[in-house]
C-alpha cells in the first residue's frame, strides 16, 4: 500500500529552523527532501525565511512522529475602525510621576465613557470621579481648587475624527455656565495671588474652550486616550508621525517623533495589541525645560540636551474596537534631570 505524502502546514511566523527543531528534523533533511519532491521551483526552500507562496512543507515518508497542530489563530481586521453605535464603559486610571526614580506624586480616578458612533458622528461623554492623589481624597488647599476647577469642566463632551484623534469640544455653553455660576464662590474661599493666577488662567480655557479644547489635552490620560490608534496596519504597515506630549505645565508640549505598529492576532480574552512608541526630538535645552519658561533666550549647550522615550500598549477590544487598556510610560532624561510618568488605563 502506498504511504501518504505527510506535510507540514506553514503557521504566521514560521521560519525552516523554527520548524525543523518543532518537528525533531534536521534543516538539512527537511530542506532536501522538500526541494528533492517539491514539483513548483518557486515554493523551494532557500534558508531560514521561507518563500510567500509556501503553504505545506513535504515531509520525508519515514516521518512518523505525530505532527504538532497548533491552536486556531485569529486576526483582527487590519483595518482598525470602531463599531457603530452606544457604548457605556467604566475606567479606572493611575498616574503616577517620578524624579530621578523616586515616586513624588501618584494620581488615581475614575471616568464614565460613554460613546456613540454613527455614519460621520464620533462624540464621547466623561464623566469623572474618585478622585485620589497620593491614596487620599483629602487635598491641600491648591490641589482643592484645581478640583473644584475640575469639576465645572464635566461632563464633558469631546468629538474625535475617524482615527481617534481630538476634534472638538461639543458642550462649550455648558462648561461656560458651570464655570460663570462656581467662580464667585472659589473667588471668595480661595483669595491671595496664586489662587487668583490659576482662576485667571481657568477663566481664560474653560470660558473659551471652542478656541482652547486641545488644552483638554494637557491631561495624560486625554492625550492617550485620543491616541490615532484607528487606522490601516495592512502588511504589518507602521505608521509614523510628530506629536507633543505635556511633562512641563509650564511649557507646551515636547515634541517626540513616535510610531504605530500592531500585533492584530486575538488573544485568548478576544484582545489586540497596538503599540505606540518614540523618542523625543524637542531642540530644547536641559535647563529651558527644568527651570526656565519655553520662550526663554538661553544658550543650548549640545552637551545639555535632553533625551526621552515613550512607550504604551494599546489593549483594543475584538468586540466593539474600544480601547480596553492602556499601560506604558513617558520620560526625560538630561544630564542632571530625570523626570518619568507611568500610566495606566483600565475598563473596570
Amino acid at each position: 500500500m502506498k504511504k501518504v505524502q505527510k506535510k507540514y502546514q506553514i503557521e504566521v511566523g514560521d521560519t525552516t529552523s523554527a520548524i525543523a527543531d518543532k518537528l525533531g528534523l534536521s534543516i538539512a533533511e527537511l530542506v532536501y527532501y522538500h526541494n528533492l519532491h517539491s514539483e513548483v521551483v518557486d515554493e523551494y526552500i532557500y534558508g531560514d525565511i521561507l518563500p510567500q507562496k509556501l503553504k505545506y512543507i513535504l515531509l520525508p515518508i519515514s516521518y512518523e512522529q505525530e505532527i504538532p497542530i497548533p491552536p486556531k489563530v485569529e486576526y483582527s481586521n487590519a483595518n482598525v475602525t470602531k463599531a457603530t453605535g452606544k457604548t457605556m464603559k467604566k475606567y479606572g486610571i493611575t498616574e503616577r510621576y517620578f524624579q530621578h526614580e523616586k515616586m513624588i506624586n501618584e494620581l488615581d480616578f475614575e471616568i464614565d465613557i460613554m460613546e456613540e458612533i454613527h455614519d460621520d458622528l464620533y462624540v464621547a461623554t466623561f464623566d469623572k470621579h474618585s478622585v485620589r492623589i497620593n491614596n487620599s481624597d483629602s487635598f491641600r488647599l491648591a490641589e482643592q481648587l484645581y478640583y473644584k476647577i475640575d469639576q465645572c469642566i464635566y461632563p464633558l463632551k469631546l468629538s474625535s475624527n475617524h482615527d481617534g484623534s481630538f476634534k472638538s469640544v461639543v458642550n462649550s455653553k455648558e462648561i461656560k455656565e458651570r464655570w460663570i455660576r462656581q467662580r464667585p464662590e472659589l473667588e471668595e474661599y480661595y483669595q491671595g495671588e496664586t489662587g487668583a493666577e490659576i482662576l485667571s488662567k481657568a477663566e481664560e480655557a474653560l470660558c473659551n474652550t471652542e478656541l482652547y479644547g486641545n488644552r483638554l489635552l494637557n491631561s495624560i490620560f486625554f492625550k492617550l486616550w485620543h491616541t490615532p490608534v484607528y487606522r490601516s496596519y495592512a502588511y504589518g504597515k507602521t505608521v509614523e508621525y510628530e506629536d507633543h506630549y505635556l511633562i512641563f505645565p509650564q511649557h507646551t508640549g515636547i515634541k517626540f517623533k513616535v510610531s504605530l505598529n500592531s500585533d492584530l492576532k486575538i488573544n485568548e480574552n478576544n484582545k489586540f495589541i497596538i503599540r505606540l512608541t518614540g523618542s523625543c526630538i524637542d531642540s530644547r535645552s536641559e535647563n529651558e525645560l527644568w527651570n526656565a519658561p519655553s520662550n526663554a533666550l538661553v544658550n543650548r549647550n549640545p552637551e545639555h540636551t535632553v533625551k526621552g522615550d515613550i512607550s504604551m500598549v494599546f489593549k483594543i477590544d475584538e468586540t466593539d474596537k474600544r480601547i480596553f487598556s492602556v499601560a506604558g510610560f513617558i520620560e526625560l532624561q538630561g544630564k542632571n534631570h530625570h523626570k518619568r510618568i507611568e500610566i495606566g488605563i483600565y475598563e473596570l
